[in-house]
């Protein structure tokens, strides 16, 4: 694995960690996540991850699905689900079976976001808002991705739903997202799921996303036109390869 630059902090508690390759970034965002769940586990009997879905986490989630621990005492939920079939390659639940959920992580405990027995994706969000608020709320990792736009989850610039689903008065819940840019209707966990958890950290591949972020940072306080913004009011780690 190549060494890493650290690279200036674009805000205050926002670490930027700058990799040569996404094999080295992948590598050692496993290890740091893997870190601080056993460190959970040493003293709680369940760890909780939120993860995000697409392309670019494919390959941290085969390395950390290969990682030793206590697999059978975490739960993971993904941050956003497409309302599609269960075996549309759409799904991020799909994507997290096959690429996470393999080998010693095949025995942590997954909890779907979109239902599809459900007769709408309300129902499935309101259903799933039950399920998860048994768990351990704030997560201790959540792991996140973010458009070109902004959007990270399915908490888009253009969902008319986006300001209930920033709603930081809430409780922990999921979300039905409509955004206009989008084929596919959303679920999504609101900000008051993603937000808080022990460790947070922002995975980006690519220059495309490297300018977004400095957009986003360049005007901070405009979190409605990049809802990414919120979480540099929180410590976060962003690990960009190109």
């Amino acid at each position: 694995m190549k060494t890493p630059e650290l690279g200036r902090e674009p805000l205050p508690g926002v670490a930027l960690v700058r990799f040569c390759d996404a094999e080295g970034r992948d590598q050692a965002l496993a290890g740091e996540v893997a870190d601080r769940l056993r460190s959970v586990l040493e003293t709680r009997e369940r760890a909780l991850l939120v993860i995000s879905g697409g392309r670019t986490p494919v390959g941290l989630f085969r390395c950390l699905s290969g990682e030793s621990l206590a697999w059978e005492s975490v739960d993971v939920v993904p941050a956003d689900e497409r309302w599609a079939p269960p075996e549309s390659e759409e799904r991020n639940s799909r994507l997290i079976r096959e690429t996470l959920l393999q080998g010693p992580a095949s025995a942590a405990c997954f909890h779907e976001l979109a239902d599809t027995t459900a007769d709408a994706p309300e129902q499935a969000a309101s259903e799933a808002t039950a399920r998860l608020s048994a768990l351990a709320w704030p997560a201790d990792v959540v792991i996140l991705g973010m458009g070109e736009d902004g959007h990270i989850a399915s908490l888009f610039p253009d969902a008319p739903e986006l300001e209930r689903a920033m709603d930081v008065s809430r409780p922990p819940g999921v979300v039905v997202m409509r955004p206009p840019s989008q084929q596919r209707t959303r679920l999504t966990l609101n900000l008051p799921a993603l937000s808080g958890a022990g460790l947070t950290v922002l995975q980006l591949a690519g220059t495309a996303k490297k300018e977004a972020l400095d957009r986003a940072v360049s005007a901070p306080e405009a979190i409605g036109d990049m809802p990414v913004r919120y979480f540099f009011r929180q410590p976060l780690q962003v690990y960009w390869s190109p």
